[in-house]
């Protein structure tokens, strides 16, 4: 996944640091922000493969996020990492744009195994 680019956002900073360290172990290059207004700058600067983003965000949400990114990137593609298992919740994710919808704790193989199916190396460039 050396070839990845990918912005996670998270409010939780110890969620955000353990996931951004396991993304970088397996070899991605992250960006990572605690706030949909900070991501959506990040976004604009790095242009990622692929967003990984929390629902529950301050001021915004995880939703609102992504339809502001695929303004700018219609086709970047996006999973849901989020303690919420809500079925209602997981479909009004989907109907926002995301492409998986991940429940955490996510264990680490899944996480990189969905990364891999959603961006891999080669198919998109960061512009």
């Amino acid at each position: 996944m050396k070839d990845v680019s990918i912005l996670c956002v998270d409010n939780y900073i110890d969620s955000l640091e353990v996931l951004k360290l396991t993304l970088q172990l397996s070899g991605a290059q992250v960006h990572a922000a605690v706030s949909a207004e900070e991501a959506l700058r990040m976004f604009s600067m790095h242009k990622p493969d692929l967003v990984i983003s929390d629902l529950a965000l301050p001021k915004s949400d995880g939703m609102s996020l992504l339809q502001a990114i695929r303004t700018q990137c219609p086709d970047v593609p996006a999973i849901a990492l989020t303690g919420i298992s809500d079925a209602k919740v997981r479909l009004q994710a989907f109907d926002a744009g995301f492409d998986r919808y991940l429940v955490k704790p996510v264990v680490d193989y899944i996480l990189i195994e969905t990364v891999r199916k959603l961006a891999p190396m080669g198919t998109r460039k960061s512009a």
